[in-house]
C-alpha cells in the first residue's frame, strides 16, 4: 500500500468520525454523467441533465444537455457532488476535476492531481460528501474521507478498512454495480436466466465499533432484468437503472419511493451506454412547473422570432415526372461521355418468387459530355409495368445501367434506381417522384466488375449479417447518424470493408477512360432470394417543455427508400425508390410528451434481388446483388407502426441557442402548429435489411404530418425551430424547446 498514499495522502494513526457537512438545499436539476466507450473513437464524458430527480422524472426526461469531453476508454470516474468529478487514469493517478459547463467552461477543468497507484481498487465511488468508499483487490472495502470535498482540492484521508467477511463487502465484492447516496450505499446485482436480480440498501454508519453496517440490507429494487448492469442515484429515494452494453437498449428506468421502490418511467432515458453517476445532492427536490428546462443561461434574442404559422402558399410544382434522368461518372468523378443507357423497369419481380424475370425496357440513350442523361417515360406502359404502378400510388421505379471498359481491358459498370411518373398520376405520387429524385440527385459511378461477378456468391446467414455496422448501430436506442452521409461502402458481415475496390490485378481504373464494349451487354434477368419485413423510420416528431407531439403517417406509403447494390464485396447505394403503396392501416403517435422525442417506423418489406446479364456478345454472364423496398407488410402478430430511436438530444436550450435565427418560431399557447407539405428530412439510418443500412425520406401531406401542440402556460414561450429551413419554409422537421 506504500506507492497507494504516497504524496498527499495522509493515513490517520486514529479512528476519526465524519465530519459534519453544512445542511444542502433540496435540490433539482442534478447533473449525471455518463462514461461512453462505445463510439470508436475513444471514450467520451456525457452530460445529462436530471431535471426533477425527486419523482424520477415520472412525468419527464433525463436531459441531453450536448456537452462532452474526451475521457480516456480505460479511464474510471466517478462523483463527488458540487460539481467535482474524480478521474482514475489508466495508469492509476486519482485527479479531480470541476465540471464549469453551465457557465461556459469546461466539463473537466483540472483542479488537483493526487497521484499515488488507485489501481489496487477494482472499484471507487463517493458518498457525495466527504466519504470516498474503495474495494480494494484483496477483498477489503477501504474508507477515505475528503478534506473540504466542495473544492475538490482537499486531502484524501483513509479512516477505516472494512474486512472482506463483512456481508455487506461481500455483497459489494460480487455486485455488478455499486453506489451511495449520502450515507447509503446500493447494490446491484443483474438477473441471471431463471430468477429477477435486486438492489439493496446499506446503512453505513461511524458510530460505534464492530461493522459500519450494522443493520445489514434492506431490498429497495426488485425486478432488475438479465440485461441491467448499471445503477446510481441523485439523491435519497430516487434510482435509475440501464443496461450498459452496447447491443442493449441504453434505455433508462426510475424508481422511487421507500423499502420496495416503485416504477416511476420506464423510459426516462435513451442512448446511456457506459458508467453513470449522477452529482449526488444530499437532499432533492422538484421544480417549479412553471420553469422552462435550461443547460446553461440562454444568450437574450435581440429580435423576437415570427409565430409559427403554416405555409400556405400553394404546394410546388415537382420537376417534371414523366421522365428519367440522372448522371454516370468515373471513379475519380470525372464524366462518363458517350456511354449507352439502359432504362429497366423495377418491381416486376415482386409477385414472383424463384422465378427468374427479365425486365422489360422503358428507353435506351447515350451520356451526354457531362455524363448526364434522360429517357422519357413511354406514354403507353407495358402492362406489367402498367400493373406495378397502379399497385405503388402511380409511380414507377426502374433502374438504370451503364457499362463499357476501361484502356487496360477492366468491365465497368454502372446503375442508378430512378423513378418517374405519369402526366396523369396523382399530385402526391408526382411529388413523390420530386422527393426521391432529390434523394437520388448524386452522380452515380461506375464501379470495376470483378471476376467473383461471374459466379453466384453464397448470401451470408442472419447470425452473419448481425455482425455487420448496419445491424450494431440498428440496436442503439438513439438515432447517431441523423442525415450525415453513410460509408460509401459497406459490408453485409463486418464493422467495415477494407481495400479500394478501384484497384484490380494491380491497377487503379478510378481514373482510366471508359468507352462502349464491343457487343455490349444485354437486358437484365432477375431473382428474389430473400425477403425481410424491416422496421423503417418514416417520421419524428418533437416535443420539449409543456408540449405534445403528434405524428401522422396513415394511409399509404409515401416515402423514398434507398437501394443497395452489391458491387463484387462490397455495398453502396445507388439511388432510391419511391414507395407509394396503399396501406390498411393507420400508423403514429398522438400527443406524446412533455419532453418526448421519438422516431415512427412502419414495416416495410424487403427483397433481396439476384442480377444477372451476360456481355460480349453473350460470352461473358455476371450476377450482382441489391436490397430493395417493396410494400407496407404487418408481420404476422407484429405492429402497424412502432417507436423508433430517441432524438430527444436535438431539442432543449442550447440547440436552440446554436439554430439559425432565420429557422426559428414560436406556437402561441394553446395552439398547434404542423408542417403537411414538402419533403421530410432525410434520415441516413432509416433501416437496416440484410445487414445493410438505407436511408430513407417522407413526403409529408393531409396523411403525413409532424405535429407540435403547445400546453397552457404563458410563463415562457413554446419556442420550434425548422432544422433545413424557416418553419413556413421546408424544414424537413421541426425542434421544440
Amino acid at each position: 500500500m506504500t506507492a497507494l498514499i504516497a504524496g498527499s495522502i495522509a493515513v490517520p494513526t486514529a479512528f476519526s468520525a465524519p465530519t459534519a457537512q453544512a445542511a444542502e438545499a433540496c435540490r433539482s436539476g442534478i447533473p449525471t454523467y455518463v462514461h461512453d466507450v462505445s463510439g470508436e473513437s475513444g471514450g467520451v464524458l456525457r452530460k445529462y441533465l436530471d431535471w426533477d430527480p425527486l419523482t424520477g422524472n415520472a412525468a419527464g426526461a433525463l436531459l441531453d444537455t450536448g456537452e462532452t469531453a474526451p475521457l480516456e476508454t480505460y479511464s474510471e470516474f466517478f462523483t463527488g457532488g458540487r460539481g467535482i468529478i474524480y478521474v482514475k487514469t489508466p495508469e492509476g493517478a486519482l485527479k479531480t476535476y470541476k465540471d464549469n459547463s453551465a457557465t461556459g467552461g469546461s466539463m473537466l477543468t483540472p483542479v488537483r492531481d493526487y497521484g499515488g497507484n488507485w489501481n489496487a481498487y477494482e472499484r471507487m465511488w463517493s458518498t457525495g460528501d466527504n466519504r470516498i468508499f474503495a474495494l480494494h483487490q484483496d477483498g477489503v472495502l477501504d474508507v477515505y474521507a475528503v478534506a473540504n470535498p466542495s473544492s475538490g482540492s482537499g486531502d484524501i484521508t483513509k479512516v477505516r478498512t472494512v474486512p472482506r467477511n463483512d456481508p455487506a463487502v461481500v455483497a459489494i465484492a460480487q455486485a455488478d454495480d455499486v453506489w451511495s447516496a449520502g450515507q447509503v450505499v446500493y447494490t446491484l446485482r443483474r438477473g441471471v436466466v431463471d430468477r429477477y436480480g435486486e438492489v439493496k440498501a446499506w446503512r453505513y454508519s461511524e458510530i460505534g465499533f464492530g461493522s459500519p453496517f450494522p443493520n445489514g440490507s434492506t431490498t429497495v429494487v426488485t425486478g432488475v432484468d438479465i440485461k441491467t448492469r448499471v445503477g446510481w442515484s441523485p439523491g435519497p429515494g430516487t434510482i435509475y437503472t440501464v443496461g450498459d452494453n452496447p447491443d442493449y437498449t441504453g434505455i433508462a428506468t426510475s424508481y422511487t419511493g421507500a423499502a420496495i421502490m416503485s416504477v416511476a418511467n420506464p423510459d426516462v432515458g435513451a442512448g446511456i451506454y457506459g458508467d453513470v453517476h449522477a452529482d449526488i445532492a444530499s437532499c432533492l427536490a422538484s421544480p417549479s412547473p412553471e420553469i422552462k428546462p435550461s443547460v446553461r443561461p440562454v444568450p437574450p434574442e435581440t429580435e423576437t422570432p415570427p409565430k409559427a404559422v403554416t405555409d400556405g402558399s400553394p404546394d410546388p410544382s415537382p420537376q417534371d415526372p414523366t421522365q428519367f434522368s440522372g448522371e454516370f461518372v468515373l471513379g475519380d468523378g470525372s464524366p462518363a461521355a458517350g456511354l449507352p443507357v439502359r432504362v429497366e423497369a423495377l418491381d416486376v419481380t415482386s409477385d414472383s418468387s424463384d422465378d427468374e424475370v427479365q425486365l422489360i425496357t422503358l428507353g435506351t440513350t447515350v451520356t451526354a459530355p457531362d455524363g448526364t442523361w434522360t429517357v422519357p417515360l413511354p406514354p403507353i406502359l407495358p402492362a406489367i409495368v402498367k400493373r406495378a404502378a397502379a399497385g405503388n400510388g402511380g409511380i414507377v421505379n426502374a433502374m438504370a445501367s451503364v457499362n463499357g471498359k476501361t484502356s487496360s481491358g477492366h468491365m465497368m459498370r454502372g446503375t442508378h434506381m430512378v423513378t418517374a411518373a405519369p402526366a396523369a398520376a396523382p399530385a402526391t405520387a408526382r411529388a413523390l417522384v420530386a422527393a426521391a429524385a432529390e434523394d437520388g440527385s448524386e452522380p452515380s459511378k461506375m464501379r470495376p466488375v470483378t471476376d467473383d461477378m461471374r459466379k453466384e456468391q453464397a448470401q451470408p446467414t442472419v447470425a452473419q449479417t448481425n455482425l455487420s455496422w448496419a445491424s450494431k448501430d440498428e440496436e442503439v436506442s438513439v438515432d447517431l447518424l441523423g442525415d450525415k452521409p453513410l460509408p460509401e461502402y459497406q459490408s453485409d458481415t463486418a464493422q467495415g470493408p477494407q481495400g479500394d475496390p478501384y484497384v484490380i490485378d494491380g491497377v487503379d481504373t478510378k481514373s482510366l477512360a471508359v468507352t462502349p464494349m464491343d457487343g455490349g451487354c444485354d437486358k437484365t434477368s432477375e431473382k428474389i432470394i430473400g425477403n425481410q419485413i424491416k422496421y423503417t423510420t418514416v417520421a419524428e416528431g418533437h416535443a420539449y417543455w409543456d408540449a405534445k407531439a403528434t405524428v401522422d403517417y396513415d394511409s399509404k406509403l409515401s416515402s423514398s427508400v434507398e437501394v443497395a447494390v452489391k458491387t463484387g464485396t462490397k455495398w453502396t447505394i445507388e439511388g432510391s425508390v419511391a414507395l407509394g403503396s396503399a396501406m390498411s392501416d393507420a400508423s403514429g403517435y398522438t400527443n406524446k410528451g412533455p419532453y418526448f422525442a421519438k422516431q415512427w417506423k412502419v414495416p416495410i418489406e424487403y427483397t433481396k434481388i439476384r442480377e444477372k446479364w451476360t456481355c460480349n456478345y453473350g460470352r461473358d454472364t455476371f450476377y450482382r446483388y441489391k436490397i430493395m423496398g417493396g410494400k407496407y407488410k404487418v408481420p404476422f402478430g407484429g405492429a402497424v407502426g412502432k417507436s423508433g430511436k430517441d432524438v430527444s438530444n436535438r431539442d432543449g436550450s442550447v440547440n436552440y441557442s446554436n439554430s439559425p435565427k432565420t429557422h426559428r418560431a414560436w406556437v402561441e399557447a394553446g395552439s398547434y402548429f404542423q408542417i403537411s407539405k414538402n419533403r421530410s428530412t432525410k434520415w441516413s439510418g432509416s433501416v437496416s435489411a440484410f445487414g445493410v443500412k438505407l436511408g430513407a425520406s417522407t413526403q409529408y401531406d393531409r396523411d403525413h404530418k409532424q405535429r407540435i401542440t403547445a400546453g397552457n402556460k404563458k410563463n415562457a414561450r413554446h419556442d420550434i425551430w425548422g432544422k433545413n429551413d424557416r418553419i413556413s419554409g421546408k424544414p424537413g422537421v421541426f425542434y421544440s424547446y
